[in-house]
C-alpha cells in the first residue's frame, strides 16, 4: 500500500491483511514507514520481527537501521576493499563506504528475504508516504548509476570519464 501521507494506507494494509488471513492465507503485513503506525492499527506492540497476532496473520514494523547494522560488517568491508583497490587511502575508503540510501537497501533486502523464505502466502507492505516509498523503490536503479560512476574497474580505461574531464 502506497500513497500520500494520511490517506489511510496503514488502515487499508491492516484490513487487507486481516481479510487475507481470514481466507486462510498465511499473511505478513510489514510496515516500512518510519512512523510505525501499524502497531496502532492492531492496538499492540510490534517490532522488527514478525509477530503472530491471530491465526494466519503476522505483523512487523521494519527497523531499517537494525537491518543495516546486522548486515553492515560484510558490506562495509567489501566497499572499503573496492575503494582501496582503486588506490584510495584506508581511512578515506572507510568513510566513503557509507553509501546514500543504505537503510533503504536493507529494507528491500528484508522484504526479499521474507519472499524467498516462503513462510507466507501473502506479503502486504505498508509503505511510507510517497516520497519515501519512491526513494525506496528507485534505489536499485539509482545505486547502479552511483556504482557505475564511482567504482571504475580500471582508472583511465575510457569507460567512464576521469574526474574533472
Amino acid at each position: 500500500m502506497t500513497g500520500k501521507g494520511g490517506v489511510g494506507k496503514t488502515s487499508v494494509a491492516a484490513a487487507t491483511a486481516l481479510r487475507a488471513a481470514e481466507l486462510g492465507y498465511r499473511t505478513l503485513v510489514l510496515s516500512t514507514d518510519p512512523a510505525h503506525s501499524l502497531a496502532d492499527s492492531f492496538d499492540l506492540e510490534l517490532n522488527h520481527d514478525p509477530k503472530l497476532i491471530q491465526s494466519n496473520l503476522w505483523a512487523a514494523e521494519l527497523d531499517a537501521l537494525r537491518e543495516m547494522e546486522q548486515n553492515w560488517g560484510a558490506v562495509r568491508r567489501y566497499i572499503t576493499e573496492v575503494l582501496q583497490a582503486q588506490g584510495m587511502d584506508g581511512v578515506q575508503a572507510e568513510e566513503l563506504a557509507v553509501l546514500p540510501g543504505m537503510d533503504e537497501i536493507f529494507a528491500l533486502v528484508r522484504m526479499k528475504r521474507h519472499c524467498d523464505a516462503g513462510d507466507f502466502d501473502v506479503l502486504i507492505v505498508d509503505s511510507a508516504p510517497t516520497g519515501t516509498a519512491l526513494r525506496l523503490l528507485s534505489l536499485p536503479e539509482i545505486s547502479g548509476w552511483y556504482m557505475r560512476r564511482f567504482y571504475k574497474t580500471v582508472p583511465g580505461d575510457g569507460q567512464y570519464p576521469e574526474p574533472g574531464v
